[in-house]
This record gives C-alpha cells, structure tokens and sequence, in this order.
C-alpha cells in the first residue's frame, strides 16, 4: 500500500512531518511514474503476447521453513543457519537445499518469489489467493490474468 504522507504529516504537521522514507517514496513514485509510458510503448510495440503457460504455487502450510529449502545462510553463525547445506542449480548464483536434488536440476524452469511480506501473523492468508486481507493488493489470479492475458 502506498502512503505518502507519514502519521505526523496527516496530523497537519509540516514539512517536518516527513521522513526520508516518504520523501524517497515520493521520489521513486514520480521516477517510475515518469518512465511508464516508454515502458508501456515498448510493450506495446514489442507485440508479443504473454508466453507463460501456467503457474505451478508451491504452497506448503506447516512445511519446512523457507530458510532451510531456498534461502541458506552457509556463512552465518550456528545458532542462525539451518541444518542443511545448499547446493547449486543449473542457474548460476542459485542454491538450494541439498535435499532437494531433482529441484536444483530444472531451477532453470522455476523462479523463487523473495518478496512476499505479510503484516499479519498467519502467513496463509497473506500468501493465498483468498481471503485478501489488503484490498489494494492483487490476488494470485489476478497475477495470472495479467501473465498470461484474459481467459
């Protein structure tokens, strides 16, 4: 969700209300906003459609942790890093656990999704298509209808 103004600005405090991140909110918003139409032409003039086929989510409730199956932490202290050791994949700068060989062999197929953040304790409800907690953020289906066109 986008806020530009901070809690001390909506107060009707001034300038002063503002912090650094609202101000490179703001920034980035008028940088990105600024860029979109070339972006949008270029799409547009590239004239191909989407050529993503399906999605596969990989929703395990209760599963083990991402820390110990995408995102090792080799180098970091005992108490923190997993059990389990990573091992590469067929694309570079990519491990996985090392209990998940057959996983490392076609990550070339796959993509790991990092940014999914949710502001609520159980992770489910932020992580599945329903129910949408945020009513300005996209569903899963509507990622899927913008990847791959309308039905």
């Amino acid at each position: 969700m986008l806020t530009l103004l901070s809690k001390a600005a909506r107060r009707g405090s001034f300038c002063d209300g503002y912090s650094r991140r609202d101000f490179l909110t703001v920034g980035g918003s008028i940088a990105g906003g600024l860029t979109l139409a070339s972006v949008l032409r270029a799409e547009a003039a590239r004239g191909a459609g989407p050529s993503h086929k399906s999605l596969i989510n990989i929703f395990l409730p209760g599963g083990p942790p991402h820390q110990d199956l995408w995102d090792l932490k080799p180098d970091a202290p005992a108490e923190i890093r997993g059990e389990f050791k990573p091992i590469s994949t067929n694309v570079a700068g990519i491990q996985v656990c090392e209990l998940l060989p057959n996983l490392a062999a076609i990550m070339d197929k796959l993509v790991i999704i990092r940014s999914i953040v949710g502001a609520r304790g159980p992770h489910y409800a932020e992580q599945c298509m329903l129910p949408r907690l945020a009513p300005d953020s996209p569903s899963l289906g509507a990622w899927i209808s913008r990847l791959q066109g309308p039905a």
